[in-house]
């Protein structure tokens, strides 16, 4: 029994080891947000996902940089389109700057989510939802530091094969948060570990004494 505490102790220092040297920011960035009529989507972007090779178009004829498949579970739920944990592209233009939007040039450039994933590659455009997003990190990669996402802006809808605008929704409220850290979990099993043990040791020195 002994033997087992120890090792149980072992893998929950272990876990706080690990923790402790984890990044500070996660590769995975979860962000939901409401509509203002009422409607609720999130997602999840990977920092991580290599850009592709060619441009991707993203609004008003402005090239981007294409992050293919960098959006995964999209999900939207309003009164004029339903999608479920699809997959889809990540874009970011680096010349949509967001004074062309009314907002203040300093606050960053457009980005966002665009599904269905392939649709603004080469010079066609056929997507039929995106989420805008402000950027304010580097544009050449996604910053996995939420901070760099300031304001989810709208929904729009499209038609996908004339590409006319059909809906854009705005945005009441948002968030963006790293997905949890794992090691969190192996810590949680490591004191949940030892806290198991430590019941049934005592458990056991319980009947003993009453024999």
């Amino acid at each position: 029994m002994q033997k087992l505490c120890v090792a149980a102790v072992g893998t929950a220092f272990i876990a706080l080891e690990s923790l402790s040297m984890a990044p500070a920011t996660a590769a995975l960035l979860t962000f939901s947000f409401s509509t203002e009529s009422g409607g609720i989507g999130s997602f999840t972007l990977d920092t991580k996902t290599v850009r592709a090779s060619e441009p991707a178009v993203f609004g008003a004829g402005f090239t981007g940089i294409l992050y293919p498949k960098a959006v995964s579970n999209l999900s939207l739920s309003a009164s004029y389109t339903s999608l479920r944990r699809v997959t889809a592209d990540w874009v970011v233009a680096p010349s949509f700057t967001s004074d062309l939007l009314g907002l203040p040039e300093s606050i960053g450039v457009l980005s966002g989510a665009v599904y269905p994933s392939g649709c603004s590659n080469g010079t066609s455009v056929g997507c039929s939802v995106t989420v805008g997003v402000i950027y304010s990190g580097n544009a050449s990669e996604p910053s996995p530091n939420p901070d760099s996402y300031p304001i989810v802006l709208a929904v729009e809808l499209f038609e996908p094969t004339t590409q006319q605008l059909l809906i854009r929704e705005s945005i009441t409220k948002f968030q963006v948060v790293p997905e949890s850290n794992s090691n969190l979990s192996i810590l949680a099993f490591g004191i949940g570990g030892i806290s198991l043990l430590l019941k049934h040791k005592l458990k056991e020195k319980l009947l003993t004494a009453k024999e």
